[in-house]
């Protein structure tokens, strides 16, 4: 039997589709609220403001994503396995949730603006992600199982951006394949 979606889910996952399609600024919480089935009063009593929302989606799909390439890799014991399985489950995964996808092409240049708390949090939260990929990755190059010459954070960097860059399948792969040639040892 499926599990029933609580409300608080219910209204991030229709905050993110309307992100995800109009970005933060274009997107009331009225339209969310629409989308939601929910009273704008009710978004509020889950989210004091927009940006806590906006945040909360952020987080609520930044941990969807870690925790689904993560778990395919969990029973693998070799390095380069683990990498290589984890390109394939980030692809599978921006692949089949289109609104991240789009969000992080849309929003993702946001993350330099300083200025904003949210923005910070949310910068916060997806380096912590990248974090745990430059681990994988420096363990790997510490275990000589990938080219020393390898840059754990430059690597992870492009792992999460140039896979999510667009939509061609057919460039998707491309991407993974420099990724993969530039880590592996010759």
């Amino acid at each position: 039997m499926p599990q029933k979606t609580s409300t608080r889910e219910k209204i991030i996952l229709a905050a993110r589709k309307a992100f995800a399609k109009k970005g933060h600024d274009g997107v009331s919480m009225s339209e969310i609220a629409e989308n939601a089935g929910v009273k704008k009063a009710l978004i509020y009593y889950y989210f004091p403001s927009k940006e806590d929302l906006f945040y909360e989606v952020w987080q609520y799909s930044l941990d969807e994503l870690e925790d689904h390439i993560f778990a395919e890799i969990e029973n693998e014991n070799a390095y380069l396995k683990k990498i290589k399985k984890l390109l394939k489950a980030y692809i599978d995964f921006i692949t089949s949730k289109k609104e991240i996808r789009q969000m992080l092409l849309q929003e993702k240049g946001n993350f330099t603006r300083e200025d904003e708390r949210t923005w910070q949090r949310i910068k916060d939260r997806y380096m912590s992600l990248r974090k745990r990929i430059s681990s994988l990755i420096e363990q790997a190059k510490l275990s000589q199982e990938i080219n020393a010459s390898v840059d754990p954070e430059g690597a992870a960097e492009l792992i999460l951006n140039g896979l999510s860059s667009t939509d061609n399948p057919k460039s998707i792969e491309t991407v993974k394949e420099i990724i993969w040639r530039g880590l592996v040892k010759e």
